[in-house]
This record gives C-alpha cells, sequence and structure tokens, in this order.
C-alpha cells in the first residue's frame, strides 16, 4: 500500500513539475523599462495577439471537449441499447 502511494505521489509531483516547466516557457518577461512609448504600444499590441491567439486555443479545446463528451455519451447509450436488445434476443432464443 505504502509502495502505490509513493508511486502516485511520485507521478503526481512529475505531472506538477511538467506543468511548471510549461509556464516557464510561456511566460514571458515584459523588459519594459527601456521602451519608448511607441514601443510601449508595440509590446501592448503584441502581448494582446498573444492573449488573443491563447483564447482562441482555449474555445477550439472546450469545443473538442464538449463534441467528445457528447460523442461518449452517445457511444454509451448505443451500447446499453445493444445490450437492452441482445439480452431480449437471448431469452426469446432459449423459450
Amino acid at each position: 500500500m505504502q509502495k502505490l502511494n509513493e508511486k502516485r505521489s511520485g507521478k503526481r509531483q512529475t505531472e506538477r513539475e511538467k506543468k511548471k516547466k510549461i509556464l516557464t516557457e510561456r511566460r514571458k518577461s515584459l523588459d519594459i523599462d527601456n521602451l519608448s512609448q511607441e514601443g510601449l504600444k508595440e509590446k501592448a499590441k503584441e502581448l494582446w495577439e498573444w492573449m488573443y491567439q491563447l483564447e482562441a486555443e482555449k474555445f477550439d479545446l472546450q469545443y473538442q471537449f464538449t463534441r467528445q463528451k457528447y460523442e461518449i455519451k452517445v457511444l454509451r447509450n448505443r451500447v446499453s441499447d445493444h445490450q437492452k436488445t441482445s439480452k431480449r434476443t437471448k431469452r426469446g432464443l432459449r423459450k
């Protein structure tokens, strides 16, 4: 039991490390201390475009998740219906 807990906590730790690594790669330093007004505008525009791209990716992933959830529900219903009908046909064959 203890080994199982150690394996799980080790897996969680690696997942946390992966997440931190990804976030540090995505996070960019601003470096706006020595920028002029035009430089600041350009930096703001760049950050807005980056945020817009991330929001678009988020929207796409949410749609994909919702779609997959729906497909899973439909497939589960089909399996359930198939199992019900196969049980009925088996009963009918036995009689």
